[in-house]
């Protein structure tokens, strides 16, 4: 932090530009972590053992603290609806509630049970590059594919074919079932017609020049053309 300190600081904070944190973290002091959920930083929690209340800003962070907390080893805050009374709260729970401190030293053991030290590893591995003439055996797969392959160009041609196939045939079959109802429509049309009329008279309910049916006889009866 640099700038000019808040009024309401209190006397037991301290604000400086830069500071060590995994030194302080791997101080037997150091109760708890404050944290705004960043990856290092809970790697570097964990390997201490020391448990976390996170405030995740963006990005990853969510991500991380979710994991955190369903651990056990810590609890997520959200800034935007956190309180000064549940930051209060919080650091209290992971200071003075032993679970939280016990899980962070489980994950520190799992952490750090490991065959050999990471740096005495990484020594090894350059030495062994070098003396083998940069390794080709261990050289990846993905540097000597072709470029359609690299971009999986042939995956992409072979389900849009598959797609546009689909389609095509959907198309075709809606086009058939169409075809038929239309034609089953027509037919229909025509029997109803046949139906109504005959030696050119028409028997329907009701006539186009207003004449009806009386007493089973049509009054008037006319031709119609």
């Amino acid at each position: 932090f640099s700038g000019v300190p808040p009024s309401n600081l209190g006397n037991n904070t301290k604000l400086v530009d830069w500071m060590p944190q995994n030194d302080l973290l791997g101080h037997a002091n150091t109760k708890a972590f404050l944290s705004h959920g960043g990856l290092n930083s809970i790697y570097e929690a964990m390997y201490h053992g020391v448990p976390v209340v996170g405030v995740p800003l963006f990005g990853d962070h969510y991500d991380t603290m979710t994991r955190v907390a369903a651990k056990g080893m810590g609890i997520m805050l959200h800034w935007k609806y956190m309180t000064e009374e549940d930051l209060y709260t919080a650091l209290n729970s992971v200071i003075k509630d032993n679970r939280y401190r016990q899980q962070a030293q489980t994950l520190s053991n799992i952490h750090k049970d490991q065959p050999g030290h990471p740096v005495t590893r990484a020594v090894y591995w350059i030495s062994y590059i070098l003396r083998h003439n940069g390794a080709d055996h261990l050289r990846s797969a993905v540097y000597d594919v072709s470029p359609y392959q690299y971009f999986l160009l042939d995956v992409i041609f072979t389900v849009g074919a598959a797609l546009a196939l689909f389609v095509f045939v959907l198309r075709r079959l809606v086009r058939m079932l169409r075809g038929k109802t239309d034609d089953k429509r027509r037919g229909d049309g025509v029997s109803n017609d046949d139906g109504n009329m005959a030696n050119g008279h028409c028997h329907s309910e009701s006539l186009a020049n207003g004449k009806h049916k009386r007493n089973g006889s049509l009054k008037n009866e006319k031709k119609i053309n």
